[in-house]
């Protein structure tokens, strides 16, 4: 909430945060200074009224003329200027009224207002810090200056309550970023898991009665290519679109369906073999090698099959990162109850803001992509109690580390 969106929601939230900032700031000002001001002096016996000299009812009445200015800014959806708006007046206005009653007196600077506690205070309610260090920072700097110009002593009493008062609004700002960030955090996988019951609707209404006929059309087209011997130049793309449509109907049936892969223990190293006897002819076309670095001792308790087709995914976006050739390499290391395994390329590296969004349903940076691979491997991975990690640096390569629970 630092930069603030205009959003309906968020303009919502932020106009009530205003109305009560303002509502309090007058219920405080107007009862502060009639106390402060003619009560008290009153009761001791003393000369009651604003202090001689200053700004006297012009410091209120410009305060009030505010309220048509915060109006507008409400109307026109822009209430976050408000509180600075407020906080710039009332400090410039106090700054004045403070040089007009002792600039040129011998009186001792003793001046102080409880509304600056009342800013500090209040403004984890906006749950903005650069609000809160503006105010802080301010009004610090007001008394520090205050000061050093009428060389008074008395200033250092409010600048530590400023200090007093800051440390407790701090915790609270603290406290209210959390709680957003923990309801933002369960929003985005509430989010997240509404897309996969989406698409897991799809796939069962649709992936079965798409397969069917996809494959006599397969079948059909195979069997006119082998009549029609004269024409090689449409059947091959034919094939492999209906391939290429085959894969995406295959993705949407893992996510669509309930895990219900037979978990047996299965030796790490030789998933990774079969997985790189079946992808190093296609790599060596490329230019590209395939090493790996697996403990042969380290035995999963997975679903074969998931798990190959974990690796083979992997594997392959590895290699589109490297159109020019280059090296895979695939590691796998103990970490307490966990087998760490990382499959690393030399490529282009990943921008932080596509990162992000990796995973997602249908994104995808490729052109030919349907953005559902990586869902179905974060998918598996989950299924067997993993956790799946990517990190990326550009022109550099990315590396995607995968945590599984092992059999000892």
């Amino acid at each position: 909430m630092e930069t603030f969106k205009k959003n309906s929601v968020l303009v919502y939230e932020e106009v009530k945060a205003v109305k009560f900032f303002l509502w309090t700031f007058y219920i405080i000002l107007v009862p502060y200074d009639f106390v402060y001001y003619y009560l008290v002096p009153y009761f001791n016996k003393q000369e009651v009224g604003l202090p001689l000299g200053g700004l006297g009812f012009f410091f209120h009445i410009f305060l009030f003329a505010l309220i048509p200015l915060a109006i507008y800014l409400v109307k026109k959806g822009q209430p976050e200027k408000i509180k600075y708006i407020y906080f710039i007046a009332f400090v410039m206005l106090d700054v004045v009224n403070n040089f007009m009653i002792y600039w040129g007196t011998k009186e001792q600077f003793g001046s102080g207002h409880v509304l600056e506690i009342y800013f500090i205070l209040f403004s984890p309610i906006f749950v903005s810090s650069r609000f809160f260090w503006t105010m802080t920072i301010g009004f610090f700097l007001k008394y520090t200056i205050t000061g050093l110009i009428f060389q008074s002593g008395e200033v250092l009493v409010p600048m530590g309550l400023i200090i007093f008062i800051s440390a407790i609004a701090w915790i609270l700002l603290n406290r209210f970023q959390s709680y957003v960030k923990a309801i933002t955090s369960i929003f985005e996988d509430l989010r997240q898991k509404e897309k996969l019951a989406v698409i897991g609707q799809m796939a069962t209404a649709i992936a079965h009665e798409i397969k069917n006929p996809l494959s006599s059309l397969k079948g059909f087209t195979q069997l006119q290519q082998e009549k029609d011997k004269g024409d090689e130049q449409y059947y091959p793309i034919m094939l492999n679109e209906i391939d290429r449509i085959n894969a995406i109907v295959n993705d949407l049936l893992i996510l669509g369906k309930p895990n219900t892969g037979v978990k047996t223990p299965k030796k790490l190293i030789d998933i990774i073999q079969y997985v790189i006897s079946v992808i190093d002819p296609h790599a060596q076309r490329k230019e590209i090698q395939i090493k790996y670095d697996v403990d042969d001792s380290t035995v999963l308790l997975c679903d074969e099959n998931q798990m190959k087709q974990v690796f083979i995914n992997l594997i392959k976006n590895a290699m589109e990162a490297m159109p020019n050739g280059g090296t895979v390499y695939v590691q796998s290391k103990i970490d307490g109850g966990l087998a760490l395994i990382s499959v690393t390329d030399e490529g282009c590296g990943i921008p932080p803001e596509i990162l992000a969004k990796l995973g997602e349903p249908f994104y995808t940076t490729k052109q030919n992509g349907n953005g559902l691979g990586l869902m179905v491997t974060k998918k598996i991975i989950e299924e067997h109690e993993g956790t799946f990690n990517i990190q990326s640096e550009l022109d550099k390569g990315t590396t995607v580390t995968i945590s599984v629970p092992f059999e000892d």
